[in-house]
Parts: structure tokens; sequence; C-alpha cells
């Protein structure tokens, strides 16, 4: 049987679902069965992204005529927006599953390494995500080396600080639904400390403070070679089982090509959310 990343905590979380490295099952439906192909794509827009700001020249016409013709390949396998939509979901949030991971899985590491696969912030199937999210002692840590497309106007050296913002949005809310408390951002505040620095390794750090009936508050830190850069500390809505129940029939409303559209039935809309 191949290792999880419960099992072997020595497992590299960079290394999922590459060539090689420990596999990880990934449950939306455009990824699903899929996963190492799709890694192998993600990496190489991921290299071209980073490469094409710093490039000393325009590339020569045959580069780009190749590149014309392979996008012009990959655009013609996108399906329309509807059935788009249906498979780029995360996965549901409503607790289902019999394991311990944030969405109910059984490989609770596994879970948040992958979490909203397509994630603007920790997404592994996502070329411009800058972090990955991982599980260390017990507590939510994101890691994170930024670069060309990360950094502060005026200030090259240093990360630009709403790439920080949103890193630890995300880092905290996962923070909380470890703790199996799911909800949107209510309010969130960052303090830089010092600037973080281009191309040095980051590591976020968060977990949940306190909780009542309908908020959460979580807190974190960036490090930097062992120096805090950022504080955070954000409140989110606290939905109870109903809410999520909610969220998820909203989703599957949304998400079901040719379904009907949100708030055209009677089974769920916003309002209805807890």
């Amino acid at each position: 049987m191949s290792p999880t990343l419960d099992s072997d905590p020595g497992i590299d979380p960079f290394g999922v679902n590459r060539p090689g490295g420990t596999f990880v099952a990934v449950r939306q439906p455009a990824i699903a069965g899929r996963e190492v192909e799709r890694r192998r794509l993600v990496d190489a827009v991921r290299r071209i992204v980073a490469a094409a700001p710093a490039l000393a020249e325009p590339p020569d016409p045959v580069s780009s005529a190749g590149l014309d013709a392979l996008l012009g390949r990959l655009e013609a396998l996108v399906p329309d927006e509807e059935d788009r939509l249906a498979r780029m979901m995360p996965p549901s949030p409503v607790a289902g599953g019999d394991g311990g991971g944030p969405f109910g899985e059984a490989d609770l590491r596994g879970s948040v390494v992958v979490g909203n696969a397509t994630g603007m912030v920790s997404g592994m199937y996502n070329p411009i995500s800058p972090s990955v999210l991982d599980l260390v002692d017990g507590r939510i840590v994101g890691f994170a080396t930024f670069g060309e497309l990360h950094r502060a106007l005026g200030d090259p050296a240093h990360v630009h600080d709403g790439v920080v913002s949103a890193c630890f949005d995300v880092v905290l809310a996962m923070a909380n639904r470890l703790h199996g408390m799911f909800g949107p951002t209510m309010e969130l505040s960052c303090t830089r400390l010092v600037p973080t620095r281009i191309g040095v390794p980051c590591r976020f750090e968060a977990d949940v403070d306190w909780y009542r009936e309908k908020v959460v508050v979580a807190s974190g830190q960036l490090v930097q070679e062992g120096v805090v850069t950022v504080e955070a500390s954000g409140a989110f809505r606290r939905f109870d089982q109903a809410g999520i129940a909610a969220v998820g029939r909203l989703r599957s409303l949304r998400g079901a090509a040719g379904g009907p559209a949100p708030g055209a039935g009677p089974d769920v809309t916003r309002g209805d959310v807890p």
C-alpha cells in the first residue's frame, strides 16, 4: 500500500501528484482521475507565468506561433461556462465523510494539502497560486516563496502586502475549517512588522483563538528565516450545520449543468443560510 501524507509526516507536500511524488485524490470533477497529468500541465503553465515578466526580449516568432497553436488546442477542450462551473466547484463543505479532514476525508493531511485544488492562494492546480497548505503538529501551516508576480510596486525586493493578506485569508479560514467551523471572512487585519522579501521561503502559521455561536476568530503570523514579518487576525462568520447544508445546496444549484438558477426553486436561497 502506498504511503499517505498522514502515515508519513516526512513526505514533501510540494511533491504531491507530481511524477514520482505521493498521490492524493482530488474530488473536483475537472481533476479527479487526471491528478498527475493535470499537475504536469499546471506546472508547465506556472513556469511560463514566472518567466514571462522577466524575459530579456520578446519570444521569437516561431516560439510565439507554437504557443498560439498550443493555446488553440487547449481552448478547444474547455467546456461551456455552465459545465465549467460544475467541474471547477471545490469540495462541498457538507460533513458527510467519516474522516477528520476539513471536507470529511479520511486522509487529514492530504485533504489540507489538496484543499480547494484550484483556489487562488493555495490551489496546486492554479498556476498563479503562491502557497501550499500543510498540517504540522496539528496546526495549519502555509509555505510559499514569492516571486516576480508578487513584487510590491516601487519596492521590487519585497512582497506586495495585498498578496500576503490574501494568503492569510485562506490560511486562517482553513484553520477554522480544521476545527469544524466553516464560514466567510467578516474582517481581516494584517500588521506588517518588517517587509516580506521576494525569493525567501515563508511559513504562515495559524490557529483558532476563540469562537461563539456565530463568529470564530483566528490569528497567525508569517515567518521568514526565523523573523516574524506579518501578524494577522480575522473574524469569520460561523455557520451551524443547517447553514453548511444550505451552502452545499446553493453550490449544487449553481454547479448543476442545466439545473435551476439560484433562487429559482424552493430549495434554498441566500436568505435561508442561518
